[in-house]
């Protein structure tokens, strides 16, 4: 454009001259139109919703968050807007579009929209996600795929087993092949499953979904819970592409591989039971857990209701507030009711149950109560840090 300007600028022939405005115009109709990609970003750790945001529309939809710690929630929790805003995570989660609009910069499209969440952050940040009742209500905690393992503080390997070469360089080559492979393609693919996979995925969903009804074990865990079925199909479909990394992917997923996706989904269920615990997503048991630690703390042998209402104010106000907590207790076998004794026939309130307490409460008060969702899986952080 600058040369053509130029040379109109030293052109003595007006027909001439007309020749290389008509250049610079095309020129500079050209510079208009070029975009300028952005230098390549795989991953940030400790980035705002917005700038998040921005990432993903200059990276063609895709980014990952890998932290050490914790502080995207609390960023996502309003540590610098005053106002939870995690609307990108939940977007990022299932690949949605997103059109952002802003006074004074420019609007950003994000035809579709993939965030990889990766965070290695202690047992405390997990348990105080419940501070944020909108990462609950909005469906933010219940699409993360949890990993709470047991500390090894106190039982570490000083020369544990390094990983066998050959697992490294199957690992190496698997992956490189995959992004090469995922790169090239021009469009997206369709992956399906062959008919005894679609009979496996159907007998999962029927064998879930009493789970979810009042007293059974994801009753409590409803946003979580209603995403596990997805999330197992998910697996099998990185297994699969795994698996067929050399290209061959357009074969249907079998029931083996989706076999396997479902051991691993029953990993992740009982780990996202254990962080629900931590978050204290269930009332009863938290209830149960209050009542579980004074008694420890206590060493008392005998109680009534009175006794713990009286005891754990302001959490329990009146004895029907102990009720589904003393139930819990009861029916792992904590405590146990003793035959109230025969009422006379004077005025006066019938005698307050009496409860006897199981003598391996007071002999292990870390000792978790019920239900006993500890995982056996054991962490190589000396931390006993929580996977997300």
């Amino acid at each position: 454009m600058d040369k053509a300007e130029k040379a109109a600028i030293n052109a003595i022939d007006a027909i001439v001259r007309e020749q290389h405005l008509a250049d610079a115009r095309i020129a500079a109709e050209r510079l208009e139109e070029l975009q300028v990609p952005a230098e390549p970003r795989l991953f940030s750790d400790d980035a705002t919703p917005e700038v998040l945001t921005s990432l993903l529309a200059q990276q063609a939809g895709r980014m990952a968050v890998l932290s050490p710690e914790g502080e995207i929630f609390s960023i996502a929790a309003g540590r610098y807007s005053g106002a939870p805003n995690f609307a990108v995570l939940k977007h990022g989660h299932a690949g949605e579009g997103m059109r952002i609009d802003r006074v004074g910069r420019p609007s950003e499209l994000i035809e579709s929209a993939h965030v990889t969440l990766g965070v290695c952050t202690q047992p405390d940040v997990l348990a105080g996600l419940a501070d944020t009742p909108q990462f609950r209500g909005q469906g933010l905690l219940g699409r993360i795929l949890y990993s709470v393992p047991a500390s090894l503080l106190g039982y570490r390997d000083a020369s544990p087993d390094l990983i066998p070469a050959h697992v490294a360089q199957t690992y190496a080559t698997t992956l490189t092949n995959l992004i090469t492979r995922l790169h090239g393609l021009p469009e997206p693919i369709a992956v399906s499953f062959d008919d005894q996979a679609i009979a496996a995925v159907q007998e999962l969903l029927r064998e879930t979904e009493p789970r979810y009804r009042p007293g059974n074990d994801l009753a409590h865990m409803h946003d979580w819970g209603g995403k596990y079925p997805g999330a197992i199909v998910r697996i099998a479909g990185l297994l699969h592409l795994a698996q067929h990394h050399h290209g061959t992917w357009h074969q249907p997923i079998t029931a083996d591989t989706f076999a396997r996706a479902r051991h691993i989904g029953d990993y992740f269920l009982t780990h996202a039971q254990a962080a629900y615990d931590l978050i204290g997503a269930d009332p009863d048991l938290a209830d149960a857990r209050a009542l579980r630690d004074w008694i420890a703390r206590t060493g008392i042998h005998r109680f009534t209701a009175s006794d713990a209402v009286q005891a754990l104010r302001p959490r329990f106000r009146k004895v029907a507030d102990l009720d589904p907590g003393v139930r819990l207790l009861e029916a792992h076998g904590w405590i146990r009711r003793l035959p109230s004794p025969p009422r006379g026939s004077g005025p006066g309130r019938a005698r307050a149950s009496l409860y006897e307490v199981h003598p391996e409460a007071l002999h292990d008060p870390a000792q978790t109560c019920c239900p006993p969702h500890t995982p056996a899986t054991q962490s190589h952080d000396p931390g006993g840090r929580t996977r997300v």
